[in-house]
């Protein structure tokens, strides 16, 4: 006979439980040994805070010198250096500490300073980021994920069936949308199907084992994701970050020749990021050989693809135009970005061009995104305001309601990192600090030698090594904010051809800090490798290591073979040249305005270091 629950508690028994007895005796605490074990207890709990924050504040305390305004940009640097590798405090917040340390130690002023936090690539980034969320917006991705995933019969549901095709979802979406949003989709779709199969009735004689199948395959879906960001200019962060630190570089009232333009950077990323791609789906396949005994029953294989078809009955079979016309204007939005400017053809960009400066446009790409976000924000996702002209009955009139645009501005604006604006400028303000102090003549002399003292294929190996080992310690914005500076700064005064060529290393620091595949940090593809699909950060780091090398191996020849044939085929370099100047103005003009303007004005902001920027 069952036994019966016994009974709620009454209301004695209820306050009894909230009312302590005076008289019983209390019971004995285990007592906290002595200051080791509290020392032990705090290390253990904020070990991150205590080792983050101390080593900073000691050689801000010990080797920091008044006068010595390079000394002051050196240690700042390392110390967010720091900040990034141990994260004590956000990332985002570890950006803005410039703000305080260059006004307070008098390398440069507030204004200055806060001047290198919204400059022409920082607000590239923002618009940027919107137009990426066009796709995602519509649903357009979510369709053609489960469109790819439930294409074939039962037999293409086999373990290395889902790797190429989730592999290929996320290699091209994220070359045209969001890679967050499009890995978290991919991986939510796989993670729950592949759940539900190994939580269904076992055969262990007749099926692998599901787990290690299931990481594999989001393990793919992120490399896919980070490879095919950097195929175009806007969907990846550092992409936009190494371009804009580059062109940032030049002294004042110059400007490098606009190379990295959209055409001519996908004509050289695209290829690449397809033969990255390509080797990274075998390994991944191969993976599904090595790791899995066993291939999957028929039966398993068509109840995986029920799950994916229920999936996919969820969203609507009729595509809607709101999807229609974010693909189209997606389209549009990438052939003017392409036609802009590039020296292969007649561009349209050229109708606002000095004949002083002809080699650079003054329409740059931050123009043309921010022309299409306006215009997102103000065409209707439909038609249905037509209706209301064209219905003769009050029955065929549309709800009374406003229609939004084409771009949704609540998601948009849910889903643009702007917290990343303080890495773009702390980039900035670190560079520009070192040129005004001369830290970078320093490092070109000093440290930088280790680079540019040995042979160029060899130094650019070096280069590529350090960006793909630091964008897999900390996230990948953040490993190119503190290593392309010192790239930059390497090729100052330094042995040909690296004054010339240094856009070679500074591209390969931008798309290398996108190899972050081996640990989970946040607003990175491997972030929801690990929360969402469950992979463990060893899995992680076992499957990634050979991907990783893959990429930058790749990387490493595309910068040496292909990467001069296609920007220099003269083999001339690039050094900077005179920006446009002002509209209504010479440059004799302007030349003799800075002239006047010199004799008043005195040293500027870096007193103690080298020329002004």
């Amino acid at each position: 006979m069952a036994s019966k629950n016994p009974p709620p508690p009454g209301v004695v028994e209820t306050l009894q439980g909230y009312l302590s007895n005076p008289f019983r005796k209390k019971q004995e605490k285990t007592p906290v040994g002595g200051f080791g074990e509290r020392l032990a207890n705090a290390t253990n709990n904020n070990f991150r805070g205590l080792i983050g924050v101390l080593v900073p504040v000691a050689a801000f305390a010990w080797q920091i010198e008044k006068e010595n305004n390079a000394l002051k940009v050196k240690i700042m640097w390392l110390t967010m250096t720091w900040f990034f590798l141990t994260q004590p405090v956000s990332i985002p917040v570890t950006g803005l500490i410039p703000v305080f340390v260059l006004p307070m130690s008098g390398v440069m002023s507030t204004v200055k300073t806060c001047g290198c936090y919204l400059t022409e690539y920082v607000m590239l980034l923002i618009i940027s980021s919107m137009i990426v969320v066009l796709l995602n917006n519509s649903g357009v991705d979510r369709r053609i994920c489960l469109w790819l995933l439930c294409s074939g019969d039962s037999c293409q549901y086999s373990g290395k069936r889902l790797v190429f095709k989730a592999s290929v979802a996320a290699y091209f979406l994220s070359m045209f949308c969001s890679r967050l949003i499009v890995t978290s989709t991919l991986t939510q779709l796989v993670t729950n199907a592949i759940t539900k199969l190994d939580s269904g009735r076992k055969d262990p004689d007749n099926n692998p084992d599901f787990i290690t199948m299931r990481n594999i395959i989001n393990n793919s879906i992120q490399t896919a994701s980070s490879i095919g960001s950097v195929a175009f200019f806007h969907t990846a962060m550092v992409t936009i970050l190494f371009r804009g630190a580059f062109v940032e570089f030049a002294p004042d009232k110059k400007e490098y020749p606009d190379i990295f333009n959209y055409l001519q950077y996908s004509a050289f990323a695209f290829p690449l990021s397809f033969v990255m791609f390509l080797i990274n789906v075998s390994y991944h396949m191969m993976l599904i050989n090595w790791c899995l005994d066993k291939g999957m029953s028929v039966s398993k294989m068509e109840e995986l693809q029920s799950y994916f078809n229920q999936s996919r009955k969820e969203i609507p079979r009729k595509v809607s135009l709101h999807e229609r016309l974010s693909v189209l204007f997606l389209i549009i939005v990438i052939i003017t970005f392409f036609f802009r400017w590039n020296q292969w053809v007649d561009s349209w960009g050229e109708f606002r061009r000095d004949l002083d400066s002809p080699e650079i446009p003054r329409v740059k790409d931050t123009t043309v995104a921010a022309i299409f976000v306006i215009i997102l924000h103000i065409i209707p996702k439909s038609y249905g305001f037509v209706q209301f002209l064209d219905a003769e009955k009050k029955s065929e009139l549309p709800p009374l309601k406003a229609e939004s645009a084409i771009l949704w501005w609540r998601f948009v604006d849910n889903n643009v990192n702007y917290g990343y604006i303080f890495l773009f400028g702390a980039c900035q303000a670190i560079t520009k600090a070192a040129r005004i102090t001369g830290l970078d003549k320093e490092i070109s002399e000093g440290a930088g030698a280790a680079i540019t003292g040995k042979s160029w294929n060899f130094g650019i190996f070096i280069v590529v090594l350090v960006a793909t080992i630091l964008a897999n310690l900390t996230t990948s914005v953040a490993a190119c904010a503190v290593w392309i500076p010192f790239v930059l700064c390497c090729s100052v005064d330094a042995p040909l051809p690296w004054p010339s060529k240094v856009y070679v290393a500074a591209m390969g620091v931008g798309i290398a800090s996108s190899f972050g595949f081996c640990l989970p940090f946040l607003y990175t593809p491997a972030y929801f490798c690990h929360n969402t699909g469950k992979v463990p950060i060893g899995k992680m780091i076992k499957y990634n290591i050979a991907a990783v090398l893959i990429c930058m191996l790749c990387l490493y020849f595309a910068l040496l073979i292909w990467a001069p044939y296609l920007f220099d085929p003269d083999d001339m370099g690039f050094m900077p040249v005179d920006a446009p100047v002002p509209a209504g103005a010479t440059k004799a003009t302007t030349t003799a305005a800075e002239g006047g303007a010199g004799g008043d004005g005195g040293g500027g902001d870096g007193g103690g270091g080298g020329g002004g920027l």
